[in-house]
């Protein structure tokens, strides 16, 4: 994660951005923004980095060519080489999002582009180019004195504290394609800000490896798991994940196939012939030891699910936390006469 102490923004400048499709062209800025006004320039910091900071996804510029043919790589290479050129590469940018823009769901909206320096990652401060687009305008009230009375109309405006679309490319690991950090929360074209304007994947680090092996074994324990032999399998599967990972600094996929699937080859046999698949599909390949992420496992965890819902509109939540629970204190059987399956719970007491 990053760490905004000591960042200042040097420069920072504003263009509009238009819709290719629709015929609604870009205006460019010519100068900076002034950004004396104390209030005007805390607010345009909190908006354009706080969002960053809670991110633990790293990605970086791609190219199946070459990457110095990633416009937003070479863009972003120019402006940290010399920062003077800031202002005729933010209007490249926002060109290179305007082409991008060749459906009429695209939306047009304003594009802040800003220099950052000194923001802490990695154990070194680095310089950044922050790049933020707002779509959308807030409705608020106004006031307004007219003669003798005071009257209430609506306005609309940029709230500060939603973005729509951002990315923050970070002056480090350069020959990797610099570290991306990215957000999308109108994701009306999931292919128009990473894919087409950014041209960016995963990052292939700690934080990717932990991430993507949460994400294939969440998809294992649906698709095999779950589909073979019942929810409450799953569930004592994922409750094994998570203890694996909760228990290990540095993760291993050997141990863990090892670990959590000791008493089962069958289901162990399927899970490496998926993770084949998966590192097939996802064109990844798993380190043999990875250091497990804190912040990503945290954030996968809250995803996992273990609700067993049932067509009588009845819900089971299984803990977790504590595997063992569901197995001593919960049956499934078949009913003969009224030929339904069923659950079984014991309990001592309601809580």
């Amino acid at each position: 994660m990053i760490q905004t102490e000591e960042t200042f923004i040097s420069q920072t400048i504003l263009h509009k951005i238009g819709n290719k499709n629709t015929e609604i062209d870009n205006v460019y800025s010519e100068n900076l923004l002034n950004t004396e006004d104390e209030e005007l320039y805390k607010l345009l910091f909190s908006m354009s980095l706080k969002p960053f900071g809670r991110i633990n996804e790293f990605f970086n510029f791609k190219h199946a060519t070459h990457l110095s043919m990633n416009e937003m790589f070479t863009y972003c290479s120019e402006t940290f080489s010399d920062p003077n050129t800031f202002i005729d590469n933010s209007k490249h940018i926002a060109k290179h999002l305007f082409e991008q823009s060749s459906y009429p769901q695209i939306k047009t909206g304003d594009l802040i582009v800003s220099y950052f320096s000194d923001i802490f990652i990695k154990g070194e401060l680095v310089d950044a180019i922050g790049v933020l687009k707002i779509e959308k305008r807030t409705p608020f009230f106004q006031t307004y004195k007219e003669g003798k009375e005071i009257t209430l109309g609506i306005d609309k405006g940029i709230n500060p504290g939603k973005l729509d679309k951002g990315c923050l490319i970070l002056n480090t690991e350069k020959e990797n394609g610099f570290t991306v950090l990215t957000i999308d929360n109108n994701n009306y074209d999931a292919a128009y800000w990473k894919q087409h304007f950014l041209g960016i994947d995963f990052a292939d680090d700690d934080n990717a490896q932990t991430k993507h092996f949460l994400d294939m074994c969440k998809s294992f324990s649906t698709t095999v798991v779950q589909e073979q032999h019942g929810k409450q399998e799953q569930a004592d599967f994922l409750s094994t994940t998570l203890g694996y990972f909760a228990e290990k600094d540095i993760a291993n996929p050997k141990e863990f196939e090892e670990q959590v699937f000791e008493h089962n080859d069958s289901i162990r046999n399927a899970f490496i012939e998926y993770k084949e698949l998966f590192e097939e599909k996802k064109q990844i390949d798993f380190w043999d030891e990875f250091e497990v992420s804190n912040s990503v496992f945290e954030s996968q965890k809250k995803k996992i699910k273990s609700d067993i819902k049932l067509d009588t509109h009845i819900q089971i939540k299984l803990d977790l936390e504590n595997p063992s629970s569901s197995k001593e204190f919960l049956e499934k059987g078949f009913d003969e006469e009224k030929q339904m399956h069923f659950y079984k719970v014991y309990f001592n007491s309601e809580l």
